[in-house]
């Protein structure tokens, strides 16, 4: 069973990932994701949403492995709420310097509002 469960493309062109309660992010799940986002968008730059409020943990391989696929996404909005999702969030940003837009919100409408100004 897999941590995570991706939501197509809405009507507002955004992708969105969420992370199930207590999932600890690998190397194998990030990679894992990533190819599922390749196919969802047919390899193009997507503008995506990561849910990662009720994750666990993300392993530093995962954290490099998503700063390092940086060119996948067109924007990318990570949403968390408790402290610690909010520290690895920060943490991801200020160590990968994703070189497209990054932003972490606690509120999913204004992620989604932020969104939208790079959506399709």
């Amino acid at each position: 069973m897999e941590d995570y469960l991706w939501e197509p493309f809405g009507s507002d062109g955004i992708a969105k990932i969420r992370y199930k309660a207590g999932a600890i992010i690998t190397v194998d799940g990030a990679r894992k994701s990533l190819m599922e986002l390749a196919a969802l968008t047919g390899g193009k730059p997507a503008v995506v949403l990561v849910d990662i409020r009720l994750a666990k943990s993300v392993s530093r391989e995962a954290r490099a492995l998503f700063g390092e696929a940086a060119n996948r996404y067109a924007a990318l909005a990570l949403l968390a709420g408790s402290l610690p999702t909010q520290v690895i969030a920060n943490f991801f940003i200020g160590l990968s310097r994703p070189k497209v837009p990054t932003q972490m919100f606690t509120d999913e409408e204004k992620a989604l509002t932020w969104l939208r100004r790079y959506a399709p």
